[in-house]
């Protein structure tokens, strides 16, 4: 079951809980007949993407948007009879806590929690996180259960993607590297020219060199890029100055661009296909909830200039 971030949750409501101002409590989006006021829009701002710091408006309204998006999910979960139950509940606000939090004792009809266990809602905080819980458990069970039931990628869907992007399935240009690293140019210099005199070989019983990783040309900053995808397997760099110090990289394998069989990307092309799929999917989704249900963003009351293209209430 996917999930979205839930790291800074708790922290936020927290803080915000306390924050009665009356400007906060404005309403300044409309989804079908809910109403959601700023104080609840910076709860889930906040939790997206974390405490303090200035927003831009772009940004802002990217989150907005995402929060509408949501919402009309959550609506036509209860539309479908989607429940979450209060065991459900308990069990994931638990995790999101990192503390044992209350026991939950299973039994052969369901599931119960024990009143010694218990834990009822402590204020404010207690009260967002739960909702915010049971939204995303409801949008996850939509998904699973109407939105993307029955996805499935044909075998000629996959052809037509392939035929059309042979290019982006193509195998791009890599190097496998490993690097020693050294605290000045001289240093690291001498000590390229011995491996070149000596072999990849050290005196040293242990390869002196640690891998770094995989690359495609472009990944790597300019002046290893332009040292390592000159090389061939097993040879090595000159001295190369990088952000952290000076580096001596050993190629340990080089494989040139190629065009890839179907065959062998067939899983990747599949992925892409139900991806493109799913997406449309949820869209023309929330298009007709939307059109069931109309959006309003209510711009005078909102705490920053809203940018994107829903229905507007000034």
């Amino acid at each position: 079951m996917s999930r979205i971030s839930w790291v800074l949750v708790l922290a936020l409501a927290a803080a915000s809980c306390g924050d009665s101002s009356e400007d906060r409590d404005v309403v300044v989006v409309s989804v079908g007949d809910r109403e959601v006021t700023q104080a609840v829009l910076d709860r889930f701002i906040a939790s997206r993407t974390g405490l303090g710091g200035t927003l831009d408006a772009p940004l802002l309204s990217a989150l907005l948007e995402e929060f509408v998006r949501e919402q009309l999910l959550v609506i036509a979960a209860e539309e479908e009879g989607i429940e979450v139950s209060e065991v459900q509940l308990l069990e994931e606000t638990s995790a999101l806590r990192r503390g044992p939090g209350p026991e939950v004792v299973r039994t052969d009809d369901g599931a119960a929690v024990p009143e010694s266990a218990g834990v009822e809602a402590e204020g404010p905080a207690d009260d967002w996180l739960r909702s915010r819980v049971r939204d995303r458990l409801m949008v996850d069970r939509l998904m699973d259960a109407v939105v993307l039931a029955g996805l499935e990628a044909t075998d000629e869907a996959l052809q037509l993607e392939f035929e059309a992007n042979r290019a982006f399935y193509a195998r791009p240009e890599t190097v496998t590297l490993s690097e020693r690293r050294f605290d000045d140019r001289e240093s690291a210099q001498a000590a390229a020219g011995l491996i070149r005199q000596d072999g990849a070989s050290s005196e040293e019983d242990a390869d002196p060199f640690l891998p770094v990783g995989t690359f495609r040309r472009g990944e790597l900053p300019d002046a290893v890029d332009e040292a390592v995808f000159v090389l061939d397997s097993g040879d090595t760099t000159d001295a190369v100055e990088t952000a952290a110090g000076f580096r001596v990289f050993r190629v340990d394998e080089r494989l040139p661009a190629a065009s890839l069989e179907f065959e062998e990307v067939q899983d990747v092309v599949r992925l892409t296909v139900l991806r493109q799929e799913a997406d449309v999917r949820v869209q023309a989704f929330l298009d007709d909830l939307q059109r069931r249900h109309p959006v309003r963003i209510h711009t005078a009351n909102l705490a920053f200039p809203y940018i994107g293209s829903l229905p507007r209430v000034e």
